[in-house]
């Protein structure tokens, strides 16, 4: 059976740790500076030794110790891992290096036993006493505190070394008396091939995909990657491939991510729910598949915009191929947007909220924006006006074409929340799809242009209270300041007049093409039929052309209602008196 006989079978992680500091994968920084601090007899008294989980931390320590203690010292400052002292530091029975956790250890009680192990000699001599202190954020401040002198000035044979992945949570005073070294993440290839080199030494069959999708989701942890390895190799029987390692974590291949993009550049919605309901039904972690396009969105927007991507990103050459194809579909706006979205979704997800649905709601914002409100929807639209009113390759990946005045106003049209006539919902391009239309069709009807129609002021004065109050959201800010001082005046055929009183306002009004186009979109909608507006300047006398001006008091008046009158009349409530 591969990997030794059962019975004295160890985790890799543990039969593989490192015990010279050359063997350190990834902290060169770290072991160089120790070993040469070793030899020149320049030891610290305390270190701290911060990053994340699993690169080499607690090992580096006991190489430490070992070096301190060891007989027959190497004159780069390695331990020979032959002497009785490395022996007994290697099988953990030394005397001379106590290992503590600090979650367990982290009173004033168990602070003051360390103190009194320090004052007590060591085992030899010429030895040197280590106390080493894992997961040091732990310490209560109170232990941090009563710690502080003894990790200031220890006896001349005792060293601290104290071991924290969040190193902002110790003590400020804790910090200034120790050296640090910062352990970074272990590059992908790097990692890679030290698991090839393990996996040769296990007989196990790997292949260098799998190796470096392993590497990759470890996330530059050793020990993760080794167990996830020894996970792989124990389903696929000795086998290390790159299915074992999506069945073992529940991973979607690269292909599944490049449909993603593909469906977001098409606005596909479709194919999206379709390749959700395939990895469900594969038994992928969808979760973990959203991250993973989370990821895959943010190197599309590195593609845009970096030109060199090795030299920021730490993949392999095929996912930066990946990367560029899909920046050629999918345009930065789209790609902000999609990083947003899966950025919630995976939050959610991560509060207990039902995967599936978060996942498909999520996709479906993405291939549709119609569905949300939020104002990266709206670009999102606009963006796919300006593109189908270009010609095919007529704009470069990553560049915008020039829009005109009359895309702005229709995809800045917010579809009014009734329709007085079929008409009215064809007003818009005539590729872009209805949103009454089902989210999910294999072909999109084809719209028909809606007809002019003439209107009566009364027409008018009934939609007036409706169009007016839609508009202010839709125009901004500042379009709604100088249009909110516009009333109906008349119609002219299908043409509405509207007067402005002052003369700053109608010029800002009459030069910005795109708030007439605006409001005749809005106004066709609810009138059933394609219509124009117009502003002019009201007349001297303060009167309008036409008798019948809309009191603007009733836009902003209503009647007052009895709340217990109400419920009585539209519920048969009953008032009790207590």
């Amino acid at each position: 059976m591969y990997g030794g006989d059962v019975l004295e079978y160890q985790a890799l992680y543990r039969k593989y740790r490192p015990q010279t500091f050359d063997e350190v994968i990834g902290q060169a920084h770290v072991t160089t500076t120790l070993a040469r601090e070793v030899a020149e007899g320049r030891v610290a008294h305390a270190y701290l030794f911060t990053g994340p989980r699993g690169t080499g931390k607690t090992t580096t320590a006991r190489i430490l110790a070992k070096a301190l203690n060891c007989s027959n010292r190497n004159a780069d400052g390695s331990p020979c891992n032959r002497c009785d002292s490395c022996l007994a530091i290697t099988e953990g029975t030394s005397l001379d290096v106590l290992e503590l956790d600090a979650a367990s250890h982290n009173s004033v009680d168990d602070i003051r036993d360390i103190k009194v192990s320090v004052t007590t000699v060591a085992s030899a001599a010429t030895s040197k006493r280590v106390f080493v202190l894992d997961e040091a954020h732990m310490l209560s401040k109170a232990a941090g505190n009563a710690l502080l002198k003894t990790l200031e000035e220890p006896p001349d044979h005792v060293h601290f070394v104290l071991a924290t992945t969040e190193p902002y949570k110790l003590l400020d005073t804790i910090r200034s008396r120790a050296q640090r070294f910062d352990f970074h993440p272990v590059p992908v290839e790097d990692l890679a091939g030290y698991l090839s080199t393990i996996s040769d030494r296990e007989d196990y069959k790997s292949d260098p995909p799998a190796l470096i999708g392993i590497a990759r989701h470890a996330g530059g942890s050793v020990r993760d990657s080794l167990s996830l390895m020894e996970q792989v190799a124990a389903l696929g029987a000795g086998t290390v491939d790159a299915g074992g390692v999506r069945r073992a974590l529940g991973l979607a291949d690269s292909e599944a991510l490049m449909r993603i993009a593909e469906a977001v550049a098409a606005q596909d919605a479709k194919a999206a729910l379709e390749l959700v309901a395939e990895l469900a039904a594969e038994g992928v972690d969808l979760r973990r598949f959203v991250s993973e396009s989370l990821g895959f969105f943010r190197g599309i927007f590195l593609a845009h915009y970096a030109p060199n991507l090795s030299e920021i990103s730490d993949e392999p050459p095929e996912v930066y191929d990946a990367w560029k194809k899909a920046a050629s579909l999918v345009p930065p706006g789209e790609v902000l947007r999609a990083v947003d979205l899966l950025s919630e979704a995976l939050v959610r997800l991560r509060e207990g909220r039902e995967e599936r649905l978060m996942t498909e709601l999520a996709f479906i914002k993405l291939t549709r924006p119609e569905t949300a409100t939020d104002p990266e929807a709206l670009i999102a639209r606009m963006d796919r006006l300006e593109r189908r009113m270009g010609k095919p390759g007529e704009t470069p990946s990553g560049t915008r074409p020039q829009v005109s005045e009359e895309a702005l106003a229709e995809a800045a049209v917010v579809d009014a929340p009734e329709k007085l006539g079929k008409a009215s919902k064809q007003e818009r391009e005539p590729e872009s799809e209805a949103p009454s239309e089902p989210l999910v069709t294999d072909e999109p009807p084809e719209p028909e242009k809606a007809p002019a129609v003439d209107i009566s002021f009364e027409q008018l004065q009934k939609i007036w209270p409706g169009l007016f109050g839609g508009l202010r959201d839709v125009l901004g800010a500042r379009r709604w300041a100088f249009f909110r001082e516009a009333v109906p005046a008349g119609v002219e055929g299908n043409t509405i007049i509207l007067e402005v009183a002052h003369e700053f306002h109608l010029s800002s009004l009459a030069q910005d093409d795109a708030v007439s186009r605006i409001v005749a979109t809005k106004a066709s909608d609810l009138l059933g039929g394609a219509v124009k507006v117009r502003f002019r300047a009201k007349s001297s006398s303060g009167e309008s052309a036409d008798d019948n001006v809309v009191d603007m008091t009733q836009l902003e008046e209503r009647p007052e209602t009895d709340p217990t009158s109400l419920l009585a009349t539209e519920l048969g409530a009953e008032v009790v008196d207590d």
